[in-house]
């Protein structure tokens, strides 16, 4: 016997995942049958199909032409195999969170994830696998779980939903199982069941030679790797740099609103993987199909983060100005750049500089969402003495470079105005300002704090050239 008491498998199953790639999208209220086929078959054939499908009478392996004659309304929609793994390889990415020993089985969407120290920091088997469950069953998937101290035990257990303690006994507990829960062909376990086993436990106590001889090595290897007397190592997956998820949509949406329930799950779905990765994203892009073309919509957040409810924040905002302009049919949602993720832990008391970024981070990107990336800028300082020219517009996460004059205002109109000196009391000054001789903008001024009849504190200068005259600068506060 091997070793396999300090190891634990937890295996994730898929079984309707081809189903739920083309039904995720649809809400509790929706309720159109749906069949998954299989296109490339000369003579297609129904593979999967919803509850509301199977009312109809439709059931798996039917023809198709057998299945719209008893439902005339059934979506019938063809298998999309290169969808089917890369939603698997997301899936697997969010499960990445719990363990870092993850593989993967396309052929039986399966995720399997090897937790015996992951139990330390998360809990108990069955706790990971009911938050792994909850997880799926959000993103709209049917799963369902199993662990065990092999591979191929846990993949048997997941398929009767056990949790097998890692003892000696492996044998014992999966020994009740039926022999047609082995992962056999069915040449194979057609001569099993000829031969008259009918329970695992049967076929464990034959003799391997003997079994070898009748059912050849491939049958011996698979139930030794099952119990654990052989190796099964497994190939380990490591998650992609980027993130892209598309969901289809199985009646077209005419309004924003009713665009939150399929956007949510994208969002959901991303922000899963993004804790998987242990990243953050800055920027998300959109694409909304219709059938004349496509509508962009583009997020971005001032740093990096990966907060559900934030995210779908920003996209409600940025919804509730865009006029859909066709009937959307499929949403498609990429994060081009995962970046490193610095969790903010909040404090009792603020914390100053960084107290204040945090606190208005959120309005910045609330501000930006609904009046788009250009509307919401900052200001930062450039070495000019002349005050109209002493400042830019910065972005808004980008330093501001610029220091404050206690004798200078910080609100300077946009074009000096022209005054009346008299009507002003001087209060300080003059302050000259004599420069720009090198970019034909020379000027030559003496600024003075002066107090109208209001009482307000203004800021005026006396220009000699190239405009002479007395005008108003700017205000202060």
């Amino acid at each position: 016997m091997l070793k396999t008491e300090s190891m634990l498998w937890l295996a994730v199953q898929l079984p309707h995942l081809a189903l739920d790639l083309c039904t995720r999208g649809q809400s509790r209220g929706q309720q159109q049958p749906v069949a998954v086929i299989d296109g490339d078959s000369p003579k297609p054939r129904v593979l999967d199909c919803t509850a509301g499908a199977a009312r109809h009478g439709i059931t798996p392996n039917m023809p198709t032409g057998a299945a719209l004659a008893l439902a005339a309304d059934v979506l019938m929609v063809p298998r999309d195999i290169r969808a089917e793994q890369a939603a698997l390889e997301r899936l697997a990415t969010c499960c990445y969170r719990y363990s870092s020993q993850v593989s993967l089985c396309h052929t039986t969407a399966e995720i399997l994830l090897e937790i015996s120290r992951s139990q330390r920091l998360f809990g108990s088997t069955n706790r990971i696998a009911q938050e792994l469950q909850q997880l799926f069953r959000a993103l709209g998937y049917h799963v369902r779980t199993g662990s065990a101290p092999t591979p191929e035990a846990a993949r048997l257990a997941a398929t009767h939903g056990l949790d097998i303690t890692p003892t000696d006994s492996l044998g014992a507990q999966i020994g009740h199982l039926p022999v047609s829960s082995l992962d056999l062909d069915a040449r194979q376990a057609q001569a099993l069941a000829s031969m008259g086993f009918r329970s695992i436990r049967e076929v464990l106590r034959l003799p391997r030679k003997a079994l070898a001889r009748r059912q050849g090595m491939r049958v011996v290897n698979y139930l030794e790797r099952l119990i654990g007397t052989r190796p099964d190592p497994r190939h380990p997956w490591h998650p992609p740099d980027d993130f892209s998820s598309t969901l289809q949509l199985t009646e077209e949406v005419s309004s924003s609103p009713a665009l939150l329930f399929p956007l949510r799950r994208l969002v959901t779905e991303l922000c899963s993987v993004l804790r998987g990765r242990d990243c953050g994203i800055q920027q998300l892009n959109f694409e909304l199909l219709h059938d004349q073309g496509s509508l962009h919509i583009q997020l971005g957040m001032q740093h990096p983060g990966r907060d559900e409810d934030r995210i779908l924040m920003l996209l409600r905002e940025r919804l509730e100005r865009t006029r859909l302009p066709r009937p959307i049919q499929r949403i498609t949602l990429q994060a081009p750049q995962m970046l490193p993720f610095d969790a903010h832990q909040a404090g009792l008391l603020p914390d100053g500089d960084g107290h204040e970024l945090s606190t208005i981070s959120p309005l910045l990107d609330r501000l930006q969402a609904r009046l788009g990336q250009d509307a919401v800028v900052g200001l930062c300082g450039v070495a000019d003495h002349r005050p109209e020219r002493s400042w830019s517009f910065r972005r808004p996460e980008q330093p501001a470079d610029c220091t404050a004059l206690p004798h200078r205002p910080t609100w300077l109109l946009s074009q000096p105005q022209p005054c009346q000196i008299d009507d002003y009391q001087l209060l300080a000054g003059p302050e000259r300002i004599e420069t720009g001789w090198w970019d034909g903008q020379d000027c030559r001024r003496d600024y003075f704090i002066a107090r109208d009849t209001g009482g307000q504190l203004l800021w005026a200068f006396r220009e000699y050239k190239p405009h002479p005259g007395w005008y108003l600068q700017g205000f202060f506060a």
